[in-house]
């Protein structure tokens, strides 16, 4: 814990836990990585959607090589990797307190490139089998020249928070004899049936890794 992932706001939604930390990294797909940027002039705050994966105590984040983000991340600058999972919207007697129902990973620190070709190759792997289980086994070998093709960085998982808001609305005392409506709208990953490319064989079923893929304790 330090003084940046120290929650100085409803701190009572705070976990420490790193098994909670992992189960929500684990069960997130899109992470929102930031920094400040001085490419190209001025320093600016830049904030770019990527997938990633868990592989332990780290984070492993991948990309072209021309991308302005991952060529300033490797470059020593300090990021910070958001993944935020909302359950529900949380629906009170009063606007004021409308809220969400959330779970929300923050890591901060500096992303090293994984340069040695045979930790990038199974890198990448894991990459593809975290996001899709089993897809990696269906899949021909990644080819020298896209392992080459490819930054990876690993982003230590030792700076972070975790912030969770769950339950019902939390309404003032005066107005819980609003006639308003309140409770919860849950909200999850709707995953619906596999659609083919049109080059895959008339009559080719899609593999029990498509079919049952899903996310989460439900899943």
């Amino acid at each position: 814990m330090s003084e940046r992932t120290t929650l100085h706001r409803k701190g009572d939604r705070a976990v420490t836990d790193p098994v909670e930390r992992d189960a929500i990294l684990d069960e997130g797909l899109l992470a929102h990585v930031g920094l400040v940027s001085e490419v190209g002039g001025a320093p600016h705050p830049v904030v770019i959607p990527m997938l990633y994966a868990r592989q332990g105590e780290r984070l492993l984040l991948h990309g072209s090589p021309a991308s302005r983000l991952l060529r300033t991340a490797k470059g020593g600058i300090e990021v910070c990797v958001t993944v935020t999972l909302v359950d529900a919207l949380v629906l009170a007697r009063s606007a004021l307190n409308h809220s969400m129902n959330y779970r929300s990973v923050v890591v901060f620190g500096t992303a090293t490139e994984v340069t040695d070709h045979a930790e990038k190759a199974a890198a990448l792997d894991l990459l593809t089998d975290f996001v899709i289980p089993g897809r990696v086994a269906a899949l021909r070998p990644n080819a020298d020249k896209e392992v080459r093709g490819t930054t990876v960085l690993s982003l230590p998982l030792e700076e972070w928070s975790v912030k969770v808001r769950g339950g019902p609305p939390v309404d003032e005392p005066e107005d819980l004899d609003e006639p308003a409506w309140a409770g919860l709208i849950p909200l999850g990953l709707a995953v619906g049936e596999p659609v083919p490319d049109e080059r895959v064989p008339a009559g080719t079923g899609a593999p029990a890794h498509v079919v049952e893929w899903g996310r989460g304790s439900d899943s």
